[in-house]
């Protein structure tokens, strides 16, 4: 499912397709979506694990969050829509993820990594990219702090969410990977309201689950 925010001239209706047979409550547009298991949730944020999982990928470095991912999601559009050694068609899933680094300054170019889940299917055997700018990366079983919020995925309302979820796992003494964050995007442009978005830290270690996080 692309970031609608950032995506949004891609109109069009979503297809069915993820490494998991039990969907996220979030999953609603799609068949296949990136499960978990929810470890526990404060107030303020969820603890998720995710088994391992194949996606497919491309950088862009842009100034602005936004053309990055449209312009990344452009590339993998093309892959899963038959612009692959096989001319295999691949069903949409969810979520679409946004690696973002965490040190944004205003006006300078930054790297980001935009991640599209290879459906079930094609978790052992993708069919190979023939944009060179296209490759498949694994990420391992992993847990992660996510918090939630509604509208579009837009680089204000990520950042300012972030920075919030930075600041809660600080408080509680949680320990993870400050360099980046993802943003996941579950929403077709062609859905106007439910928006579903989420920020994203990766855990280092085994997460510890507070009772209560000021």
């Amino acid at each position: 499912m692309h970031c609608a925010g950032l995506i949004i001239f891609l109109l069009l209706g979503l297809t069915e397709a993820g490494v998991s047979y039990s969907k996220p409550a979030q999953c609603k547009e799609v068949n296949e979506c990136f499960s978990y298991d929810l470890v526990c949730e404060t107030p303020d944020y969820e603890v998720r694990h995710y088994n391992a999982s194949k996606w497919v990928a491309t950088n862009i470095t842009s100034l602005i969050m936004e053309f990055a991912g449209y312009q990344g999601f452009t590339r993998i559009f093309q892959y899963i829509q038959g612009n692959n050694a096989e001319g295999k068609h691949i069903n949409m899933t969810a979520p679409v993820l946004l690696q973002i680094p965490q040190n944004e300054g205003i006006m300078e170019f930054k790297n980001y990594i935009i991640y599209f889940l290879l459906p079930a299917d094609y978790q052992q055997s993708p069919p190979a990219p023939t944009d060179a700018n296209i490759y498949f990366i694994d990420f391992p079983d992993m847990y992660t702090y996510v918090k939630s919020f509604s509208g579009w995925l837009l680089a204000w309302n990520s950042k300012l969410n972030a920075s919030k979820l930075r600041q809660q796992l600080n408080n509680a003494g949680e320990h993870y990977d400050s360099n980046y964050y993802y943003g996941a995007c579950y929403n077709s442009p062609k859905t106007l309201v439910d928006r579903h978005n989420e920020v994203w830290y990766i855990a280092e270690g085994a997460p510890v689950c507070p009772k209560h996080v000021p």
